[in-house]
């Protein structure tokens, strides 16, 4: 079996989503909001300084510039999201070969990501990609935690179980464009790394990856 598995943010599409996502779900469910993005600014530079983890900010961030919001009015709101960007050359052309090439191999194909499910479903949809494991929001929590580094690779090692499948048994494939998802990175059978930057390019050569620009 081949798998191929793919990071959203900076991989298949050309920039970041978290942050973009809220001012544009936020203009059209509660346009007040958008006045606490200094807040939230704010909110990001404590996560730097390490005031917090990435689960905490991302919850902290969902209740500040969406409030209450329905899953489903945050799927809309997703799918409204994923079209603009799709309009807008928000996809990665390097990364898209890669994509075509894996399913003219037959692989089974998924999408990887700690972008939130409720909108990482309509992106992985208009690429034709069936399986999404992304971070899971009920509406006022992230159950599990931010779907991100060791959590990432034990969502997929659950799916793959669910499956019948052993990753380690398969030709694996995963592109990423972050160190984080290093613990994926290490396990594939071929490690592609997505950057624009000639720094982590040479970091991510040095531990044997293969490494493509962002373009």
């Amino acid at each position: 079996m081949r798998i191929a598995i793919y990071d959203l943010d900076n991989t298949l599409t050309r920039r970041a989503t978290f942050t973009p996502f809220l001012v544009f779900a936020a203009r059209r469910i509660a346009p007040w909001r958008l006045a606490l993005l200094p807040v939230w600014v704010a909110m990001m530079i404590g996560y730097r300084i390490g005031l917090y983890d990435r689960t905490t900010l991302k919850t902290r961030g969902m209740r500040l510039m969406l409030g209450n919001a329905p899953v489903a009015t945050l799927q809309e709101a997703g799918r409204e999201f994923s079209a603009h960007r799709a309009r807008n050359g928000g996809f990665m052309p390097a990364t898209l070969a890669l994509l075509e090439e894996d399913r003219a191999k037959g692989a089974h194909i998924l999408v990887a990501t700690a972008a939130f499910e409720f909108y990482a479903r309509a992106f992985a949809d208009h690429l034709g990609i069936e399986t999404l494991i992304g971070t899971r929001w009920d509406g006022h929590t992230i159950p599990g935690g931010n779907c991100y580094a060791e959590t990432k690779l034990a969502r997929v090692r659950a799916w793959a179980a669910e499956q019948g499948l052993s990753l380690e048994q398969s030709e694996l494939r995963f592109v990423s464009d972050s160190f984080a998802d290093a613990p994926l990175l290490e396990l594939a059978d071929e490690a592609i790394f997505v950057s624009a930057s000639a720094g982590k390019r040479t970091r991510a050569q040095a531990r044997g990856w293969r490494v493509i620009s962002a373009d």
